[in-house]
């Protein structure tokens, strides 16, 4: 499996790669170019999907996660995001919100472990 395709019970979730961001800042600035038919996609396609994909990354401890596995943790990261979108803002982004040009997203205790060396 190369790093551009998910594991393979989930490899019908490959047209959604595009959103298998590794940082939150990069996922948010996904997110916010979208538009709302494909956030909607996105949703759709991964909402049955995230028992499955839970019960599958459990397998490893966070910081253990083999890097194959960590598009399909990134994507339903993005899922999760692309959800606030879809059931609460009815739109890429929260409304009255700043620019996404200026907003920087720091970097969380997941993202640390996840890309340590």
């Amino acid at each position: 499996m190369s790093a551009a395709a998910l594991p393979a019970p989930f490899a019908h979730l490959d047209p959604w790669l595009s959103f298998a961001l590794p940082s939150e800042d990069a996922r948010m600035r996904r997110r916010l170019a979208a538009s709302m038919d494909e956030l909607t996609g996105l949703y759709r396609a991964l909402v049955g999907e995230l028992p499955a994909i839970a019960a599958h990354l459990d397998q490893w401890p966070l910081a253990e996660l083999p890097a194959e596995q960590k598009p399909l943790l990134y994507l339903a990261m993005s899922f999760m995001e692309a959800a606030m979108a879809v059931e609460a803002f009815h739109q890429p982004g929260p409304p009255h919100a700043t620019t996404p040009e200026s907003m920087v997203v720091f970097p969380g205790r997941a993202e640390e472990l996840l890309n340590r060396a």
